[in-house]
């Protein structure tokens, strides 16, 4: 519940963002006030910034209150690349849409998935073979590894628990040994949503999802006038 508190809550803000500051970010660019680099790298700070502050109260009350036995950088770090992950994947879909509230239609087709391939709520050995792949495009799948490895990973306390956990564990696909191939999976689909969302700033000043070349000039006439 801590990843999808982290996914939810780092996701429903992002995705309404950028439709609000579209007209701006448009007229801005028009006028030269800015790149397209410029305005992704500061708004990938700030973004990066504030889930930092937030992850770390999430991360703090969680885990003194039910008792976490994982690593607690390991357990911040996992929870931070969710949060900025999901974050990542909300821009992105925002900068692809004008209205904001066809944004947050797609909201449910964004996470919804998620929850279902990622082993949150059904075990990948139900899921049809031929759909099995999906589950790796997913971020919470990597990360719902690695929680759960450092977790329950070095036992529960007896022998029954211990069975138990390592049948939990395995029941995701985890594996202990491979703990650092999710880090990389994980890492991965944080820098595709990263560059997607680049390639969608790109394309909107192109023209291909934005404004035209007339509707610039005619941007750019009107900050002269004003």
């Amino acid at each position: 519940m801590v990843l999808v508190m982290s996914m939810l809550e780092s996701a429903l803000p992002a995705i309404l963002s950028f439709p609000f500051e579209r007209p701006v970010f448009l007229r801005e660019y028009s006028t030269n006030h800015y790149s397209v680099v410029s305005y992704f790298l500061s708004k990938l700070t700030v973004e990066g910034a504030i889930s930092a502050l937030q992850v770390l109260l999430q991360v703090l009350i969680s885990y003194f209150l039910i008792d976490l036995k994982a690593n607690f950088g390991m357990l911040y770090l996992a929870v931070y690349l969710m949060s900025m992950t999901s974050c990542a994947m909300a821009v992105m879909v925002g900068c692809a849409v004008e209205d904001p509230k066809r944004a947050f239609e797609v909201i449910p087709v964004l996470f919804v998935p998620q929850l279902l391939f990622a082993g949150f709520f059904v075990v990948p050995d139900l899921i049809p073979i031929w759909l099995r792949w999906a589950q790796y495009v997913f971020s919470l799948t990597f990360s719902l590894r690695i929680m759960l490895v450092e977790e329950f990973g070095d036992g529960c306390g007896s022998e029954e628990a211990d069975t138990a956990c390592n049948a939990l564990i395995s029941s995701v696909g985890a594996e202990e040994d491979e703990l650092w191939w999710n880090w990389i999976g994980f890492g991965s689909r944080h820098a595709n949503y990263v560059m997607h969302h680049k390639k969608e700033l790109a394309g909107i000043i192109e023209g291909t999802t934005g404004l035209s070349q007339a509707a610039k000039c005619a941007l750019k006439s009107q900050a002269v006038h004003d």
